[in-house]
């Protein structure tokens, strides 16, 4: 009863709550389980997004609701408008019935928690900071913020000072886990390992580098990269996957024309000895050349158009060079970067003296093992949260 009243009294000290916008139509509700997850501001959505995938990776689909509190129409493929005002935020909750709820980060909403509460919601606090904490702090109120923090089942802390604040402004101990940051990450791009094999035989022990997801104007860049790099190296073989296969047969023949011995996958499975250039002109095999080249490069980077995301790469084991347009894996390669786990590249006469670099095989794998821990350390949290999220459904859902 404390705990109720305090809250009571904290939101009358608000003034009036209800000033509700108008609920959104809500699209239909999918049959079976559905987690909300409330997030405060976009940048959160692509974590949330991969925290989906990995807990519908085993088991049955798990629907993920997404609600943004400053949403605008450019976020209507990922999320729905976060309900506002209590007669709202009731039918939002009667519509979409969700077993159970993940809180993105701090900023504390007394009254979206409070019928939250009422509909005995089980919620969790993930990424939690002490964003908001002073403003609740800072009433008349007594026990408010205890009341609102004893709501959360687990508070997972992205540090030790934020887990100690919280736990002295009144979150159970016992509830609060340092985990750091749920970052995103990307998924894990298949691979056929007959022929990974096959091609790992054929190259032997050539050294390679691969441009990914490449474009038609790049064509000329990458003619005078491996020229450069292969000085060092002159059995260097270069993997060029387009970014569209019916590009392929155009950026072939152009490469041919700048003197290199060209290959297309269509027509040789494998390079030969003799090939300079492999040309990819298959779908779907990202996955088989990101595992077998140990340096790539990100097509649409130096001169923009569009790239592929870094992780992509790194999580198999493969080193990264990417020009200034990484949009919009900006975060990724900020993060990359921030490690001294890839290679940025200013310009287009970068490219060759980097791959250059990166052919001492020790070069490249201590750029591919901080790569690596980079996108395995935003993958662990995840993981935890995921594995904590499947325990409790299990508890919930018949």
């Amino acid at each position: 009863m404390a705990r109720s009243l305090a809250i009571a009294a904290y939101l009358a000290s608000l003034g009036s709550p209800e000033q509700p916008r108008h609920l959104t139509q809500q699209p239909p509700r999918p049959a079976g389980t559905i987690i909300w997850a409330r997030c405060s501001n976009p940048d959160q959505l692509t974590a949330v997004e991969t925290l989906e995938r990995k807990l519908s990776e085993d088991g049955d689909p798990i629907f993920m609701l997404v609600t943004l509190r400053d949403w605008t129409p450019e976020h209507a493929k990922r999320a729905v408008p976060e309900p506002n005002g209590k007669e709202n935020i009731r039918i939002f909750l009667d519509h979409w019935q969700p077993a159970l709820a993940v809180w993105v980060k701090g900023d504390l909403d007394p009254i979206l928690l409070t019928e939250m509460r009422a509909m005995k919601i089980p919620t969790i606090l993930v990424d939690a900071t002490a964003d908001g904490l002073d403003h609740i702090a800072g009433t008349w109120v007594p026990g408010a913020m205890r009341s609102l923090l004893s709501q959360f089942e687990a508070v997972l802390a992205l540090d030790n000072q934020t887990a100690d604040r919280l736990i002295r402004a009144g979150t159970p101990a016992e509830a609060v886990l340092v985990t750091g940051p749920m970052e995103d990450c990307a998924p894990t791009l298949p691979c056929d390992d007959t022929e990974r094999g096959a091609l790992a035989d054929a190259i032997g022990t050539r050294p390679l580098w691969l441009a990914a997801s490449t474009q038609l104007d790049e064509c000329e860049q990458l003619c005078e990269a491996h020229r450069f790099a292969s000085r060092r190296a002159h059995r260097l073989l270069l993997i060029v996957v387009p970014k569209y296969a019916v590009m392929a047969t155009t950026i072939a023949e152009n490469l041919r024309g700048h003197g290199f011995t060209v290959a297309l996958r269509s027509k040789e499975k494998q390079p030969s000895d003799i090939t300079q250039i492999y040309v990819v002109d298959t779908e779907e095999e990202l996955g088989l050349w990101y595992r077998i080249a140990p340096i790539t490069y990100l097509g649409g980077s130096l001169e923009g158009g569009g790239c592929r995301d870094p992780f992509e790469a790194t999580a198999l084991g493969s080193a990264v060079l990417y020009g200034p347009h990484v949009a919009p894996f900006q975060s990724h390669a900020a993060r990359l970067n921030a490690a001294g786990a890839s290679r940025l590249l200013r310009s287009g006469d970068d490219l060759g003296p980097a791959v250059e670099g990166l052919l001492a095989a020790d070069k490249t794998a201590e750029l591919a093992h901080a790569a690596w821990d980079v996108t395995s350390r935003g993958a662990n949290v995840t993981n935890r949260i995921a594995a904590f999220i499947q325990l409790r459904l299990e508890e919930l859902v018949p």
